[in-house]
């Protein structure tokens, strides 16, 4: 397929170009309670071309970009008149002119995962066996599940000398808890991750039988008012996002953030905790052939990188970086327990949503915990809504860690003053 995408383009002369090379295996079971339904294994090809076209408008130099799909099978007629009209829809582009990123052909890279030890079969079990692990009482118990384990081997080549590739594992999936008395309750999770992380996927599985039992029990919502709340889980890496997109090139280039290297994105006065995060590569290589590598993104509550998409890069000149999708947070020193004090707990939500423009950030409530010095009580119903732009001064985070493919951390923070309806 490289080589005829190539002749195509050779032969309809169109200079400026990239392609990504995507193949991806993967070993998928689908259980009902504890049963194996089926199994499946797919072997997919993916190829998708960029053209771009200069040209010139009131003065000023544009280059027009236009994506189109190639797939297995196709004639050389078909994948040239693909790009011919790919190379015709680019002139409505109007992009400031940027370069592509200029590099050389590299070794292939194998990203380093112990899911690589052994087939993705095997890969796939071990997974099953690890989330079901959990599954061992008669009142509350997993209802059905997906398990995939993946191989992905990508190639990225442009105009401009770029050629790379590399391949990465995972395992990803999802499951569903159920408890029905003293009500039928149902409740839904995801898993991923870059490694064979058993006990991992075994805790969250514990917790999510747990909470889909405690959520069965519970009849009494909050009352409507101002709480300490503890967020946890994933919705810890949801709120990170805020630090992650504020960061992106693109907004600052769009002026949706005013963020610059040095800002104390935290505020000038932080009583909690400052906050010390980076970013994590997925993977060697950008979708754009750049090298990825860890970076510091805030040290002590002040900026340190601004990242992003070569195009956004170059017309606020920075270094090229890539994008990022992982965060790593070192904070954390307070025992889960002590941070849990007086606080309202939700552990699961209808839907937990972070908008990074307003930094709001909140979800109904199906499942809360609230800690008073009277002991534990079990909640249901309302929902928080909170600013985290207004309480980033004031977090806290736990010293015990979490960790999924677009975040690791501590488990939990403690956000002052959240506002709950009942």
């Amino acid at each position: 397929m490289r080589d005829m995408i190539l002749q195509a383009l050779r032969e309809l002369d169109i200079p400026v170009y990239d392609i990504t090379l995507e193949k991806e295996r993967s070993a998928e079971l689908f259980f009902i309670r504890k049963t194996l339904d089926m199994r499946r294994i797919k072997d997919v090809a993916r190829c998708a071309v960029t053209v771009y076209r200069d040209f010139e408008a009131d003065g000023r130099k544009y280059r027009g970009r236009s994506l189109t799909q190639i797939f297995e099978g196709m004639s050389l007629d078909e994948v040239k008149a693909r790009l011919k009209s790919a190379l015709f829809a680019a002139q409505f582009v109007k992009n400031p002119f940027y370069e592509l990123y200029e590099g050389k052909k590299e070794e292939p890279v194998a990203m380093p995962s112990t899911l690589a030890d052994r087939s993705l079969e095997d890969d796939a079990m071990l997974m099953a066996q690890a989330l079901f692990a959990a599954d061992t009482e008669e009142d509350a118990w997993i209802n059905s599940a997906e398990v995939f384990a993946i191989e992905k081997q990508v190639t990225f080549l442009n105009s401009s000398g770029t050629d790379v590739s590399y391949s990465r594992y995972l395992v990803e999936g999802e499951f569903v808890t159920q408890c029905k008395t003293p009500q039928d309750v149902e409740q839904f999770f995801q898993f991923a991750y870059a490694d064979l992380n058993t006990e991992a996927l075994t805790e969250k599985a514990r917790k999510a039988i747990a909470a889909v039992r405690d959520r069965a029990a519970a009849q009494e919502s909050p009352q409507a008012g101002t709480y300490d709340v503890v967020l946890s889980g994933d919705q810890v890496g949801t709120l990170m996002n805020y630090y992650l997109d504020r960061a992106n090139a693109a907004l600052v280039y769009a002026q949706y953030s005013d963020w610059a290297a040095g800002k104390r994105v935290q505020g000038e006065e932080v009583k909690g905790e400052k906050l010390n995060l980076k970013l994590l590569p997925q993977a060697p290589y950008s979708p754009e052939g750049i090298p990825m590598a860890a970076r510091p993104l805030v040290e002590n509550g002040e900026l340190r990188t601004l990242y992003g998409a070569l195009r956004f890069c170059q017309y606020l000149g920075l270094e090229p970086t890539g994008n990022y999708e992982r965060v790593g947070l070192e904070n954390g020193a307070v025992p889960l327990q002590e941070l849990q004090k007086g606080c309202l707990c939700p552990v699961s939500f209808s839907g937990f949503e972070m908008d990074s423009f307003t930094g709001h950030f909140g979800g109904e409530i199906r499942l809360a915990y609230l800690y008073t010095e009277d002991g534990v009580k079990i909640l249901t119903g309302g929902s928080i809504n909170g600013n985290l732009s207004e309480k980033q001064g004031k977090l806290l985070f736990s010293k015990e860690r979490y960790d999924t493919m677009d975040y690791t951390g501590p488990f939990a923070v403690r956000i002052e003053g959240v506002e709950v309806a009942g």
